[in-house]
């Protein structure tokens, strides 16, 4: 058995989180959108980290996991919330539901060339397919996900 198997998903996704080196210091937005969960204490600290790991899991074996893990992550992010961590952020940002319809976003979004494009795509395809799974899940032990 790995080790991460037996971590919870909140120890993996800050141990995975401090362990890369990324670009404008997307790490350190993280562990304090970590934090920020946790003081809040609404579920979805867990929920998230959960969605990293899964996200990571799908990805192909030679994509990099960064794009996966954070868009897990950051998945229930509010948009101010999208917007106070992650303003320099863009992959992760435009992979966000609150911010689907966001000016900024939809700016970047044209500028962006197709290999981008690709992954937001597939990013876009598996958070979905990671979302009815949970929704399924849900309605079957009767619990309702939070808005």
């Amino acid at each position: 058995m790995r080790h991460r198997e037996i971590m919870s998903a909140i120890h993996w996704a800050r141990r995975v989180n401090r362990s890369w080196l990324v670009r404008s210091n997307l790490n350190d937005h993280t562990e304090a959108w970590l934090d920020y969960l946790a003081t809040l204490d609404d579920g979805r600290l867990l929920e998230s980290c959960e969605l990293a790991r899964a996200m990571c899991e799908q990805r192909l074996p030679d994509d990099d996991p960064k794009p996966w893990f954070y868009s897990g992550i950051f998945q229930l992010a509010t948009e101010a919330e999208a917007k106070r961590f992650l303003d320099t952020h863009r992959v992760t940002k435009a992979t966000v539901p609150s911010m689907a319809d966001a000016p900024e976003v939809h700016l970047w979004l044209d500028r962006v060339g197709p290999e981008t494009r690709e992954l937001l795509a597939r990013l876009h395809q598996e958070l979905a397919r990671l979302r009815r799974a949970s929704d399924g899940a849900d309605r079957e032990d009767g619990r309702r996900r939070a808005p």
